[in-house]
């Protein structure tokens, strides 16, 4: 009966009651046998103290029971509905505790239920956004999607694939780290002015050229009703097209003032021949000489120029094909052009650039001129290599034609319209084509392909782009999101951006020399932990790794032998962090080791930091565990992966967003708000230097 509610309140009563009585027979029996006063007075008041203690004891567990049972509730309505208070805390509270969690359970059915059909009518709402992104992660072109204020509000696996840097692409971030502001902003005034529809230019990249091809957003299924809403940046490569046509421009040059001089030597020795028939024959011969060295050297340079035209020749967009595939295509087009054909088995690692359709035109065309010239019956077509080339070729029974009568039809049209000539495919493919005799009984038509890159002629294509079968690059709310000024402190948690971040170190004391091993983030936009723009580096500490802290997070300096220093880290993480709120469990602690690697990083993370700890900690200081499992578990956040950096951050983030929800419920809406409630925890007074954020 005393360890309940209703028994607690018995014997309070019963006590005042008793104490009330007690107290007046004894203080008017001391007053009547002559007691002094004073000292009747003096007991009188520490009899009440005694009374009141006893009392405040009793009424402070009730009242610390009920906050913390109204604590519970609020995580339940607020961030994890499978939450449920135990009854056994507090037997004041018991029977209610028990009604709370029926209530819970039933409303997490109905919730349930409600959020099936909610999630029926989200999926119609999503698919028309879920298409078009899926669309963009399939294509090969590198696409990002941007806000008018230029935040990244979708792109696709070949945009971050063709920057190559985490800390660049990414939802919510600025666009303006890729592309060039004034190129965007020039050509954004200029297409919502009116002009062509599509704005193209070129811009650098660090080292690579790009071309930028800039579109405005008009779409009505996602609400974009107006132009100017946004634009769409279309990147291309354009690095290796233009390396080429410089390379093309020098091997040009070399072939004119090479040849120039040539000739001129040529020319010079050929006049003295003419103008001096006189000339004994022993001058004869020099000159002759002169004449014949010269068109050596000439011979020798349009070698040697050929060559490496062929490896720049083409800049042009011709595929990487298989050299049985270009075979069988080759085959096709002969046989339905009623040419009989046999194919001779291609080695496997054969892989040439060409346009496989335009080869097989030339080719027939061709083959049709052999057939009406020899009488040529079956054809037999092989694929070789020769040096940096593949060879093919098709083979008859019979003797070539002249080489004048080939050249006469490599100019002929393909289609009879003029438009295109065997031989004008060949030089689109820096090949060659001629024909010859193999012996007295076999003759060929060769046609010499260059080879594709290494990486090709081992079997392996072309780098291609692999996407999850749904994309997640994409969050269209950024259309109306603002950009953040640099004054965050009144701005609304629920509109900024959050880098959560997580350390794993050598131990535990920066000033006494220990450092960091790894270090992981995530980011936070609109609410949502983006789990596809993460930032995870290992570091290479400069000293030791302790067995004790391997054994909590499994890192080796086997692991960190040849990882970058803190300082190449550091400035990476910082730009992966621009413009953001930094988030961390127990912040300071991390920030410690950071800051202490910011002088020799030359950079300065200026950001303001919230502490997970201790937002959980002024949202319910009667709760005594603050750890990250332990807040984890009440909000229902799955821990994976604990004690890995990057680990630790994704779950800290997801416990922060958690808390966001909670935080909103208490009127801690802005971040100002949210820092002055974490430095008025008990934990942050204790020792402000620890937990200043």
């Amino acid at each position: 009966m005393a360890g309940t509610l209703r028994g607690r309140a018995t014997w309070v009563v019963t006590g005042v009651t008793g104490y009330v009585v007690l107290a007046a027979a004894g203080v008017t029996a001391l007053l009547l046998s002559g007691a002094d006063r004073v000292a009747v007075l003096v007991l009188a008041v520490v009899a009440t103290a005694i009374l009141a203690g006893v009392l405040t004891h009793l009424l402070g567990q009730t009242s610390r029971a009920v906050r913390r049972l109204a604590d519970d509730v609020t995580v339940i309505v607020d961030a994890n509905i499978s939450h449920r208070p135990d009854p056994a805390v507090s037997e004041d509270l018991q029977p209610l505790t028990v009604a709370v969690n029926r209530l819970a359970e039933a409303r997490e059915s109905a919730v349930a239920k409600a959020a099936g059909r909610a999630e029926a009518a989200r999926r119609d709402v999503e698919s028309e956004r879920n298409r078009l992104a899926a669309l963009m992660a399939q294509l090969s072109a590198a696409v990002v999607v941007c806000n008018s204020e230029g935040r990244i509000l979708l792109y696709n696996e070949a945009a971050r694939s063709l920057v190559d840097d985490d800390t660049l692409v990414g939802l919510g971030r600025s666009v303006f780290g890729v592309v060039d502001r004034g190129l965007v902003a020039h050509a954004y005034d200029r297409l919502v002015a009116g002009a062509e529809s599509v704005y193209t230019a070129a811009t650098l990249h660090r080292d690579r050229e790009l071309q930028v091809n800039v579109t405005l957003v008009r779409e009505p299924s996602l609400g974009i009703e107006q132009p100017g809403s946004g634009f769409v940046l279309v990147l291309e490569d354009l690095t290796h097209h233009v390396r080429a046509g410089d390379r093309r421009e020098q091997v040009l040059r070399q072939l004119t003032e090479g040849t120039r001089a040539s000739l001129g030597s040529i020319r010079a020795a050929a006049e003295s021949v003419l103008e001096f028939p006189e000339m004994t024959p022993e001058e004869r011969r020099l000159f002759l000489e002169i004449i014949g060295q010269e068109a050596d050297q000439l011979g020798r340079l349009i070698d040697d120029l050929a060559k490496d035209s062929a490896e720049v020749a083409d800049d042009r967009v011709l595929t990487e094909i298989a050299g049985d595939d270009l075979l069988r295509i080759v085959r096709n087009e002969l046989e339905r052009s009623g040419i009989e054909c046999d194919e001779a088995p291609a080695p496997d690692d054969v892989w040439l650039r060409a346009d496989g359709h335009a080869i097989a035109r030339a080719l027939v065309h061709l083959a049709r001129r052999i057939e009406e010239a020899t009488g040529a019956g079956r054809l037999t077509l092989t694929l070789s290599t020769a040096g940096r080339h593949g060879q093919v070729d098709a083979r008859w029974r019979g003797r070539a034609p002249l080489t004048s009568v080939v050249d006469g039809w490599l100019d002929e049209s393909l289609d009879g319209s003029g438009t295109a000539t065997a031989r004008q495919v060949a030089a689109r493919h820096a090949a060659e084509i001629w024909s010859g005799d193999l012996d007295g009984d076999t003759a060929y038509l060769r046609l010499l392909l260059p080879l594709a890159a290494a990486s090709a002629r081992t079997g392996v294509t072309s780098p291609r782009v692999e996407v999850a079968s749904r994309p997640e690059f994409y969050d269209f709310d950024l259309f109306t999101a603002r950009a953040q000024p640099a004054d965050l402190a009144d701005r609304r948690l629920d509109e900024l951006t959050f880098t959560v971040f997580d350390t794993e170190t050598t131990g535990l004391d920066p000033a006494g020399g220990d450092r960091i091993v790894s270090l992981g983030a995530v980011r936070v936009v609109n609410g949502r932990v983006l789990r596809q723009e993460t930032f995870e580096r290992l570091v290479q500490p400069e000293r030791s790794v302790p067995v004790a802290s391997t054994t909590i997070h499994g890192i080796t300096a086997d692991m960190l032998e040849g990882q970058p220093t803190i300082d190449e880290v550091l400035r990476g993480f910082a730009r992966f962090s621009e413009d953001t709120v930094l988030v961390g469990h127990n912040v300071s602690f991390d920030l410690q080791f950071l800051k202490l690697a910011e002088p020799s990083a030359k950079v300065t993370l200026g950001q303001p930091a919230l502490d997970t700890l201790l937002l959980h900690a002024a949202l319910n200081p009667e709760h005594g565990d603050h750890t990250l499992e332990a807040i984890a578990s009440r909000l229902g956040v799955s821990v994976v992966g604990r004690h890995t950096a990057l680990g630790d951050a994704l779950v800290t983030a997801e416990v922060f967003v958690a808390l966001m929800a909670l935080l909103r419920r208490k009127g801690i809406e802005t971040l100002s708000a949210a820092l002055a409630a974490s430095r008025a925890t008990f934990q942050a007074r204790v020792d402000e230097s620890l937990y200043r954020t």
